[in-house]
């Protein structure tokens, strides 16, 4: 909605920034995901829904989780420098929240 609401009246949202925002949002919910499975790699051996997670499964290894989540990283960062001051202000400002979704379970 913040694009479309960016957008000028009456002209359609920019492609590029629909493009941007998806990337970035599809990378940094990766590396949350990629967090919380180094994270809970020891627990979710013992659950049986998750023990076939590649890094519980031993098929990927913590050193090679870390450096997919440094990838994941570095491309959100991509994307980030694509935007205006501001838009960097709000995506850095972000952080912390992306830092916290793979704890938020373990409190909600």
């Amino acid at each position: 909605w913040s694009i479309a609401l960016a957008a000028p009246p009456g002209a359609a949202p920019s492609a590029f920034h629909l493009g941007l925002f998806g990337a970035g949002a599809v990378l940094l919910r990766g590396a949350g995901c990629t967090v919380n499975d180094l994270w809970d790699r020891d627990l979710d051996r013992r659950v049986a829904r998750t023990r076939g997670r590649p890094l519980a499964a031993g098929e990927v290894s913590p050193l090679q989780a870390t450096a997919f989540l440094g990838g994941q990283l570095l491309a959100g960062l991509g994307v980030l420098l694509q935007l205006n001051d501001f838009s960097r202000a709000l995506g850095a400002a972000s952080l912390p929240l992306v830092a916290a979704y793979p704890a938020m379970k373990r409190v909600t």
